[in-house]
């Protein structure tokens, strides 16, 4: 199974704390975490977004 990295927009129990980067299945990513925006992928463009936030 593949896996995602993303970048946490809220705490989510049992997964972690808003602004972590985490490793989460491609599923889980794109059926739960992306639609209800609670996490953003980890792209070049969104870590110079974060990072320079």
């Amino acid at each position: 199974m593949a896996s995602v990295e993303v970048y946490l927009k809220y705490d989510i129990d049992k997964l972690g704390r808003a602004g972590q980067r985490v490793f989460v299945k491609n599923g889980y990513a794109r059926n739960f975490l992306f639609p209800r925006n609670l996490a953003v992928p980890v792209t070049k463009k969104s870590i110079n977004r974060l990072e320079n936030a």
